[in-house]
């Protein structure tokens, strides 16, 4: 007897691949409190009415709490903070020690390869006198290049993540900083200057503003800029670098962006502070000198591993004389394609993608699949030039 049978399919209407792009994680060093909280415990927040009930309060962890109602003062309710309180014996260059098990690692661990960013803070008034090189506490270089490793380490893992590190204790002086984009090569690493609130004349430490940094990292799409100015101005209300207003630092903080920190910002005629840009601790030259950049990649990498890690192991059609298929070679290059469009070309995050699968490699011998996968991301228009002059229409 005669029949018609129908069957299914998938995957026809593109569905994206969730990569969680918004999730960060801060570590942040802390002290006993009353509430309950046990240092060195790894937490996920989605507001910040939930330290509370976390034993974390203002009793021992103020400047924990001012970080975290920072971050949801920019990325609202609903977004993920993983979040860690270390002692306050651990340095800076100790949390982003990949081995160091109580450090930042302890918490990358936790989130399972979801944290995107990662913040590191600590509180010099509690170390009394920090030691001062190139006008930041001397802990903050030595953190980056740690976050370095660690980032390397987690992006072997198929994990990757951008680290930030806080340029606490910032003396005043922006030319005894060092410049990170001359000699240094951190693509993965950035530093940040600048605070919500003043430092400490008596014992000349302040603070950064990371949970706002991380906050307004949070609240956009990866290829977007956190400076980006049509983005909005930050709900705060002063800005500060060491002991001084941004307003009374005047020229000094040019001086500070231009030698790679990511500092705050305001522009004449505009109402509002905001970010002056999203370096990294490395050359202008480098592909991935801008925070956005990085984020762009990330994204990338985690879906081109995604749909790649499906074909391991998997028969690979060859030909007589051991080269591949064409055939295979162009639907593996299309699936790839069609992926990355579906989850960032039609979402503006990137301009193009093209994958090339060479069908003259011979697969029998390396048993290894060669894949060239390009990603075009977007442009900036970081500086503006108007040419401006009057007209007369009748000459």
């Amino acid at each position: 007897m005669g029949a018609v049978n129908i069957s299914l399919t998938n995957g026809g209407l593109g569905g994206t691949i969730q990569t969680a792009d918004g999730v960060v994680g801060l570590v942040i060093t802390g002290g006993i409190d009353g509430g309950g909280y046990t240092l060195g415990t790894p937490i996920l927040l989605t507001s910040a009415t939930q330290l509370t009930g976390q034993g974390i309060t203002t009793d021992g962890n103020e400047l924990a709490v001012r970080q975290v109602g920072e971050f949801y003062d920019v990325a609202g309710d609903g977004a993920q903070l993983y979040l860690m309180l270390v002692p306050n014996t651990m340095t800076a260059s100790m949390i982003a020690d990949k081995d160091e098990p109580d450090g930042a690692i302890k918490l990358l661990n936790y989130a399972d390869g979801k944290i995107k960013v990662l913040g590191v803070l600590t509180d010099d008034k509690l170390i009394g006198t920090p030691t001062i090189s190139h006008a930041i506490n001397a802990e903050t270089l030595l953190a980056a290049a740690n976050m370095k490793l660690l980032v390397a380490a987690f992006y072997a893992l198929h994990k990757p993540f951008r680290g930030i590190v806080a340029g606490t204790s910032y003396t005043g002086v922006p030319g005894d900083l060092t410049d990170l984009t001359d000699g240094t090569s951190n693509n993965t690493c950035a530093v940040l200057i600048g605070d919500t609130e003043a430092g400490d004349s008596g014992t000349n430490t302040c603070y950064a503003a990371m949970g706002l940094l991380l906050g307004s990292i949070a609240a956009v799409p990866v290829m977007r800029k956190v400076s980006r100015v049509k983005t909005g101005a930050l709900p705060i209300t002063a800005a500060y670098v060491g002991l001084e207003t941004i307003e009374a630092a005047g020229t000094d903080m040019a001086v500070i962006a231009s030698r790679g920190y990511i500092t705050l910002a305001k522009y004449p005629n505009v109402s509002g502070y905001f970010w002056s840009g999203d370096p990294m601790a490395t050359a202008t030259s480098d592909d991935y000198h801008m925070l956005a950049r990085g984020r762009v990649i990330d994204k990338a990498h985690i879906l081109a591993y995604t749909t790649f890690v499906q074909e391991i192991d998997d028969e690979v059609p060859v030909n007589k004389d051991g080269t591949l298929d064409v055939g295979f070679c162009t639907q593996l290059q299309q699936t790839i394609v069609n992926t990355i469009s579906a989850n960032m070309g039609e979402t503006k995050e990137i301009s193009d993608v093209r994958c090339y699968i060479n069908p003259a490699q011979n697969i029998l011998s390396t048993n290894v699949l060669n894949v060239v996968l390009k990603i075009t991301p977007v442009g900036y228009a970081t500086a503006i030039e108007v040419k401006l002059g009057f007209e007369n229409p009748a000459l």
